[in-house]
């Protein structure tokens, strides 16, 4: 059985120099899977979203995985298992710096009221969300962390105050009122509350 990669890292302008790599990617192939850890070299904490293509020999959903990389640890992206034949993939990932004062907590206090959408560069899911919304009618606020790293400090920040302990979550993240939800199994079904929720304040 042999395995083959390709890795490519997108470094955001502005945050890196294009010779510094804050995160490193380690694969592990055990018995039963391809394990995929992710290694935070800086002393400050770095998100990375993580993405697979051209998969074979493994069980895999398709979907980006992002991730919250404490400084100085070393966390599991990924555990895929094996399904037969030969194993073979493609991964890429970008990286953000993710300083304890990337933002003013006061300036944001005015995306706690209404509709806000975390998204990113890349995310299907998140494009379908404001399609959604857009077509309907419905004000929302529409915050990209990957054009804006401080968007993304401000999301993680207040999945802390919700009680979210770990360090992955499925975009797009949505927040009404100050109340997040991430990883919705029914996207469809979730935006159409959203408009729901909307004619109901009016």
């Amino acid at each position: 059985m042999k395995t083959f990669f390709v890795h490519f890292v997108f470094l955001l302008s502005g945050l890196f120099s294009f010779s510094q790599v804050a995160v490193e990617i380690l694969e592990e192939e055990t018995a039963n899977h391809m394990v995929f850890k992710a290694r935070n070299t800086l002393d400050e904490p770095v998100e990375i979203t993580f993405e697979l293509s051209e998969v074979t020999g493994l069980e895999h959903d398709g979907q980006p995985i992002v991730k919250l990389v404490e400084p100085q640890k070393i966390l599991l992206v990924a555990e895929l298992k094996k399904i037969g034949g030969p194993i073979g993939y493609v991964y890429g990932y970008n990286q953000v710096l993710m300083p304890d004062r990337l933002y003013d907590p006061e300036d944001y206090k005015k995306f706690e009221k209404g509709i806000v959408v975390f998204s990113r560069d890349g995310c299907t899911r998140c494009a379908y969300a404001t399609d959604y919304l857009v077509q309907n009618k419905v004000d929302f606020t529409l915050l990209n962390f990957t054009q804006h790293p401080e968007y993304g400090a401000y999301m993680w920040d207040k999945l802390r105050e919700q009680g979210v302990i770990g360090n992955q979550v499925g975009t797009p993240v949505i927040m009404v009122n100050g109340r997040l939800s991430h990883s919705h199994e029914n996207l469809k079904q979730f935006v159409r509350t959203l408009k729901q929720t909307q004619q109901g304040d009016k």
